[in-house]
């Protein structure tokens, strides 16, 4: 049976312990044995508490181990073994760990493990660590009881801070497990209000721009959660940075109408927003390439984004700062795009679509999709709203739209974008269905087919364009 094969190895250990000149080997091939029978949830339960009596003798030798200055080959596969008997035992269940949290000379074991191996570098104390590190997620996982202590020992003594920035991506990924299971209410706030919290957050997301740890990103939305995360901790980071949390922010808001698990509050959009209207003012400013524009234009992807979202669409309605600074640096953009060839110039060879190389030049481009997504933004807050419908007009923004929806390369499908856009500004707006019907039958922007497209019906009378008719909904 089962639990014979669990007694049977526990009563070889007892053997072993009892004799003179304990053997490190014997005792690593039984320890193997037992750490491969704790691999199945069944004989994992079959631990009782009197199995461990010889376990509390093997972890004060590694803690003796542990204080020389130097150690065996044989004591060093003495406490890998060890550790991973340790960890396999509080795999899925709560009674092991709980008894191992409780019992001083089990858990001084690997905390001090812990502390002593994180400088080490040869690959077989860099798997030490990693098994610890395991052993210490493990015990999150199957006990709540676990997360005070955890975090005391891996955030209270910077365990985080030094691991997170190892050398060995693996101990990077076991190390985010133990952080993000660790977290709890009371543990994120240092996390804001400290220190060490800004630089955990600059090393997670530095593992991240290498490599997407699942359990990074658990982290990076956990804090998204916090209203302040934009405004106390997102601003102490450099952009590299702070754009990869954008990326997730933006990712998780495409799923935010079908998910209720995670939710990104309207604050933090809010404050975005806030971010937004700070730096796009330097945008016109721009010469070539002298201004750095990723930030604004990844939060404007998000404000696009959040624009369609019903959690979000009345705060971003009702900012009028926002509707009108977005006009206004359309205009300043459209406008300066003309004078020549700059960084806001349009690209309308066709050329640069279908050449695989050329696209891909174009895509690379700092404000490359940044037009349409302005456009984009001013039709999704005027839906349905009179009031920014109203605005827009006022702002002249009916024409400038209709002058911007012409093939741009650098900003796919915003002719698409502008018919939307003008379909949501003249939707049940008499007064900006007139300005429609009053563009000069003569001017550029008076496309009949494009204006076909947008459901728009007109005639010439007397040399104006004329609405005939408007489908309203």
């Amino acid at each position: 049976m089962v639990n014979n094969s669990v007694d049977e190895q526990i009563s070889q250990l007892i053997a072993l312990l009892s004799q003179n000149n304990i053997s490190h080997n014997a005792i690593v091939s039984n320890l193997q044995k037992l750490t491969a029978l704790m691999r199945s949830p069944e004989t994992r339960s079959d631990l009782k508490h009197e199995h461990w009596t010889p376990i509390e003798i093997l972890a004060k030798e590694g803690r003796q181990i542990l204080a020389k200055t130097e150690m065996s080959d044989h004591e060093l596969d003495f406490i890998t073994e060890l550790l991973r008997f340790l960890r396999n035992s509080c795999g899925g269940l709560c009674e092991n760990p709980n008894f191992i949290l409780n019992n001083n000379e089990l858990i001084s074991f690997p905390k001090e493990v812990l502390k002593c191996f994180i400088p080490k570098e040869q690959q077989k104390e860099i798997t030490v660590l990693k098994v610890v590190i395991q052993l210490f997620g493990n015990v999150l996982l199957s006990s709540e009881y676990s997360k005070p202590l955890v975090w005391s020992l891996f955030f209270g003594e910077n365990i985080f801070g030094r691991l997170l920035q190892h050398k060995d991506m693996a101990i990077r990924e076991c190390v985010l497990m133990v952080l993000f299971n660790s977290l709890s209410n009371e543990n994120i706030e240092p996390i804001f209000n400290t220190a060490e919290g800004p630089s955990i957050l600059h090393s997670v997301t530095d593992t991240l721009l290498s490599n997407p740890i699942d359990w990074g990103v658990l982290f990076i939305e956990h804090l998204l959660s916090r209203e302040d995360f934009i405004d106390r901790c997102y601003s102490t980071l450099p952009l590299k940075n702070r754009l990869l949390i954008l990326d997730i922010t933006e990712e998780r808001l495409k799923n935010v109408q079908d998910e209720h698990s995670f939710s990104i509050p309207g604050a933090l959009i809010g404050s975005l927003k806030n971010r937004f209207l700070r730096n796009i003012t330097q945008i016109c400013n721009m010469k070539d390439y002298d201004i750095e524009p990723a930030e604004t234009v990844s939060i404007l992807s998000i404000l696009c984004s959040a624009s369609i979202c019903d959690a979000y669409v009345s705060i971003l309605q009702n900012s009028k700062d926002l509707l009108q600074t977005t006009v206004e640096t359309l205009k300043c953009i459209h406008l300066l795009g003309k004078e020549g060839v700059n960084v806001f110039s349009s690209v309308q060879e066709l050329k640069h679509q279908v050449d695989p190389q050329l696209s891909k030049e174009v895509a690379c481009h700092p404000l490359y999709g940044f037009k349409k997504n302005l456009i984009r933004l001013i039709g999704n807050v005027c839906c349905g709203c009179k009031d920014n419908q109203d605005l827009v007009r006022r702002l002249e923004g009916i024409p400038l739209i209709m002058d911007c929806c012409k093939f741009d390369a650098k900003n796919p499908y915003i002719t698409q974008w502008c018919i939307l856009a003008i379909r949501n500004l003249l939707e049940n707006n008499l007064e900006n269905q007139a300005i429609i019907a009053g563009i000069s039958a003569t001017g550029e922007v008076a496309d009949v087919k494009l204006l076909n497209e947008m459901g728009i019906q007109i005639h010439s009378e007397n040399g104006k364009i004329r609405l005939n008719s408007w489908p309203t909904s």
